[in-house]
């Protein structure tokens, strides 16, 4: 049986006190960000760095990290997969 809790900030920097709990008692994290929102990749980075600032053990962690909205046409996004792509390569040395 697995427990699931969902903390959809929404890009919201409030309630910086639950997002510390969230992040100290999570087994695993999903960031989700929109394509066709650079914020919202901003937003995504900034979590995912909080999480490797509170958490020793980060690098042991299942991270994803996932685009949204993929069904818009091409000239609505905002967030290439190079982007995307880059910022996830710059990072993943830093997990060892």
């Amino acid at each position: 049986m697995f427990m699931v809790d969902i903390l959809d900030t929404c890009g919201n920097p409030q309630f910086p006190a639950m997002r510390r709990l969230s992040i100290a008692n999570a087994n695993a994290f999903l960031f989700v960000y929109s394509i066709d929102c650079e914020r919202s990749f901003e937003t995504v980075k900034r979590n995912f760095e909080e999480v490797r600032e509170q958490r020793e053990d980060y690098q042991m962690l299942p991270i994803v990290v996932a685009g949204n909205k993929l069904d818009l046409p091409a000239d609505h996004r905002r967030v290439t997969v190079e982007d995307a792509s880059e910022w996830l390569y710059c990072e993943l040395p830093k997990m060892r």
